[in-house]
């Protein structure tokens, strides 16, 4: 008896060490799987910094010199999938402000974008209750032409529906600038000439005329 019951002893602690061994090979496999995963997301990020898709268009930028304001359009390279995060993260660095101290945006800085769809030639624009704070006529047509004309940099036949919180933006600011949406290069007629090509504050159109208080917008 004493004979089977050390066999029996002997085969149990076998059995707890192969038990306790067990854990260990887990722990190893796990960490391996984790180091994949992450060899793997190096590598994804690399690629997305290196060759991942970009898209170009144009921003919108202010300038004044004389006492005329300036609209200087700057070319811009963003790694974006498609049009809606390229128009996205556009119309972020314009919120942002410039890096030339030179230039200079009409958009509120605490203003944020909530959305951005593109549906074939109509973009829909969702943002903030603060893009609609501040300043006077003059600066809520500079507002909106930095939008509108930055939104469809990459479509300039586009058409631009603008909301606040998802409601349609038809008065724009203490003086009642009115908007007819939605709008395009074609029907909005500010009274200012924007640049054709890329420009620098130098040879920037200037504002002619004064500004209107009423925009009457319509589709083309």
């Amino acid at each position: 008896m004493s004979h089977y019951g050390g066999r029996i002893a002997q085969l149990s602690s076998v059995r707890l060490g192969g038990r306790r061994r067990c854990p260990r090979r887990g722990r190893a496999l796990q960490l391996g799987i984790l180091g994949f995963l992450l060899g793997l997301g190096v590598m994804g990020g690399a690629w997305w910094y290196s060759i991942g898709p970009r898209q170009t268009l144009s921003l919108y930028w202010l300038t004044s010199a004389d006492n005329s304001i300036y609209y200087v359009q700057q070319e811009r390279r963003v790694r974006a999938f498609d049009t809606q995060e390229a128009i996205r993260l556009a119309l972020e660095e314009l919120i942002a402000g410039p890096r030339d101290p030179h230039l200079t945006t009409a958009i509120p800085p605490q203003t944020r974008v909530l959305d951005v769809r593109v549906e074939g030639d109509d973009i829909f624009l969702n943002f903030s209750p603060e893009f609609t704070q501040g300043g006077g006529s003059t600066a809520m047509m500079s507002r909106i032409a930095q939008v509108l004309y930055t939104a469809t940099s990459q479509n300039p036949g586009a058409r631009v529906w603008i909301s606040v919180e998802g409601r349609a933006l038809e008065v724009l600011g203490g003086e009642g600038l009115i908007l007819d949406q939605p709008l395009t290069r074609a029907s909005f007629v500010p009274s200012f000439q924007l640049p054709a090509e890329p420009a620098t504050p130098k040879d920037s159109a200037p504002l002619t005329g004064s500004p209107k208080r009423r925009l009457a917008i319509t589709a083309s």
